[in-house]
């Protein structure tokens, strides 16, 4: 494999704003429309239309002549574009150099002292010689062995997929004559050698503190960093930008072009002050990956000084009609009420609310806040929070009771629409089984298909002349259980796509089977099985509802999923913090894409303000109603 795996060449399968996902073994054209034939009357008509148009153009060139092209891109100081080629230049070097992933030198210690210098380079040639000067100084090019990663050699080429695009590396009028051919080398296969020293370890799982897997282990906190220091404010930005840019599988569906957003955020990260400022510029970045996984250290300081120190965390909302609605609350003193639509939270508007939190916490899709807000959205600097709601037509304002944040805080994801305790299954009028799975308490070491609370769940449901599985809940582990009762062998239910070794940037695809057991060691349910899906139904719920979906007798009920699934993993950000995030892809067995789409219901049933005023849970009513429809 040479260089050639990571130039913009492959076939187009799915990008946005110039990024796109390439096969790593193929190459093709993206064709971007087709002619349209029109079919004339006459040259009489030809002749009078053609006149009237070229009138029209004419006028039109006069008036836009002098206009702002609408893409033309924006200019930048010679200050930030320097910066931003070290950027790139530092961060793709410190993914693949020898002297970095033994550990023989520090990244980071590199990139501070390299800043300074960067920044007063007077024009884009001193700027190539001085990285160019530095890339020399790392060393030759040579690794302990030629044989590439494991993982990469042994895969097929149609499973390699492209997300970063590397094409500045082979740009000689970017990078200059020197630098481009030096770097040339870095872009071969990775060899199979001892990361423990290095960036990115893909051996190790934990980091020490935070009990999230992480594979940079080896990245510094810089708990007692200086913030009125620029150097190290920039390296916490270029830690970000280059973790996504590599090691994200979702760049290529992002609303705006991850390498565009780079100079906007050099600028305001040069502006920032203090640690306040300077996590509001992280949180900012980490927003537009539009991943619900996303969280920028939910505890930290910064959330609390931006949207207050206090919550109300006793209550469930949720987005229905297109309004946010109070669905129950969790202490009898709280003096909302299910069905209220709150319209104002300390005077403010919800809307305009809603818009400040989607500045720094990473939402999906429009519309889908209830997982992705649910720490910033009802905080407050002060013990109450005004709260106005319509209530029976009425516009009402309310003082509700709001407490520190807890350092157990657990969100409510989907929590029972219905009042009581819930149970992790039961049988139900109708002889109807239900199964609760985020309430079975499993460990993530316990989630395969002999777990023994779900064997005990299905034994005793065993009769059931029908099964409703409520998956509108979050984490909700429990995504191998299901499928072993619903399928005589396993089959691939999904595809993953997992970081590649060799090449930064790059992902190799695997399939995910819904189950492990063969055969499986358990009886087949052949009665009809409903899924209960809503936006609730993040990451692993989405798992298990791709999972069983194929199954003859499973019928998927509800509304569509939030989108975001995937495996996280934790990035170390320089002042103490972490960004968790998606870093494992999830596909359909045929490719298909999933993040910020969801999972579509076979019957779509949605949630109504007036159903929620009275209590009730429409869309398991509506899965009740059809199981006995189809006895």
């Amino acid at each position: 494999m040479d260089a050639q795996i990571i130039k913009p060449s492959g076939v187009a399968v799915k990008g946005h704003q110039g990024r796109t996902r390439r096969a790593a073994g193929g190459c093709g054209r993206l064709h971007t429309g087709r002619k349209q034939k029109i079919k004339l009357k006459g040259d009489v008509v030809m002749s009078k239309w053609t006149r009237l148009l070229a009138v029209l153009l004419c006028v039109c060139l006069l008036f836009t002549s002098c206009a702002p092209v609408g893409n033309e891109k924006k200019e930048y100081s010679q200050e930030v574009q320097n910066l931003e080629k070290l950027c790139k230049v530092w961060g793709y070097t410190k993914y693949t150099h020898p002297v970095f992933l033994t550990g023989e030198k520090d990244w980071d210690t590199e990139l501070i002292a390299l800043i300074p210098q960067v920044r007063q380079a007077e024009n884009s040639e001193a700027t190539n010689q001085i990285l160019n000067e530095w890339l020399l100084s790392l060393g030759e090019i040579e690794y302990e062995t030629d044989t590439p990663a494991a993982q990469w050699s042994s895969a097929k080429e149609e499973d390699k997929v492209v997300i970063a695009d590397t094409s500045w590396i082979f740009d000689k009028k970017y990078l200059g004559e020197e630098l481009s051919a030096n770097m040339e080398p870095l872009t071969k296969p990775l060899p199979d050698i001892n990361r423990f020293n290095a960036p990115i370890d893909f051996a190790r799982g934990y980091y020490t503190g935070y009990n999230q897997p992480t594979m940079l282990v080896n990245e510094k906190l810089y708990e007692d960093m200086d913030y009125s220091d620029e150097n190290y404010r920039l390296l916490g930005l270029f830690r970000v930008w280059n973790v996504m840019e590599y090691y994200n599988p979702y760049l290529d569906i992002l609303d705006e072009d991850w390498e565009e957003l780079l100079p906007d955020f050099i600028v305001r990260m040069l502006q920032d002050t203090d640690r306040h400022s300077y996590d509001l510029t992280i949180a900012a970045l980490t927003a537009k990956l539009q991943d619900a996984h996303v969280i920028y250290n939910e505890r930290s300081e910064f959330i609390q000084k931006e949207f207050g120190e206090y919550i109300v965390n006793d209550i469930e909302f949720v987005s229905a009609e297109g309004e946010v609605v109070i669905v129950q609350t969790f202490d009898e003193s709280c003096p909302l009420q299910a069905g209220d639509i709150v319209r104002k939270l300390d005077g403010v508007d919800i809307k305009d609310v809603i818009q400040h939190c989607t500045e720094y916490y990473s939402v999906p899709m429009d519309g889908k806040i209830c997982n992705a807000l649910r720490y910033p959205l009802f905080r407050s600097h002060d013990t109450t929070l005004e709260v106005t709601v319509l209530r029976d037509g009425e516009e009402k304002t309310i003082d509700v009771p709001a407490g520190e944040f807890p350092s157990s805080f657990i969100p409510r994801y989907g929590a029972s629409y219905q009042e009581g305790e819930k149970k992790p299954y039961e049988i139900i009028e109708g002889n109807i089984g239900v199964i609760n799975p985020d309430f079975m308490n499993l460990q993530s070491g316990a989630i395969h298909g002999n777990d023994a609370k779900w064997i005990e769940a299905m034994n005793a449901l065993r009769d059931t002349d029908g099964l409703i599985v409520d998956y509108r809940q979050y984490p909700a582990n429990s995504w191998r259980c299901l499928p072993p009762y619903l399928f005589e062998e396993p089959e691939v239910g999904l595809l993953g796509v997992s970081i590649s070794e060799a090449v930064p940037g790059t992902f190799v695809k695997e399939p995910v089977y819904n189950f492990f057991n063969k055969p499986r060691a358990v009886y087949p349910y052949e009665k009809e099985v409903v899924v209960l899906i809503d936006e609730h139904s993040q990451s692993a719920p989405e798992y298990a509802a791709m999972l069983v979906r194929n199954a003859e007798n499973v019928t998927l009920m509800g509304e569509n999923t939030l989108g975001s699934d995937g495996h996280c993993l934790l990035v170390p950000i320089p002042g103490g913090n972490m960004v968790l995030y998606t870093a494992y892809g999830i596909y359909t067995p045929e490719g298909g894409q999933t993040q910020r789409i969801g999972i579509p219901p076979d019957i779509e049933v949605k949630k109504t303000i007036e159903g929620i005023k009275e209590r009730r849970d429409e869309v398991k009513e509506a899965a009740v109603e059809y199981i006995q429809e189809q006895k």
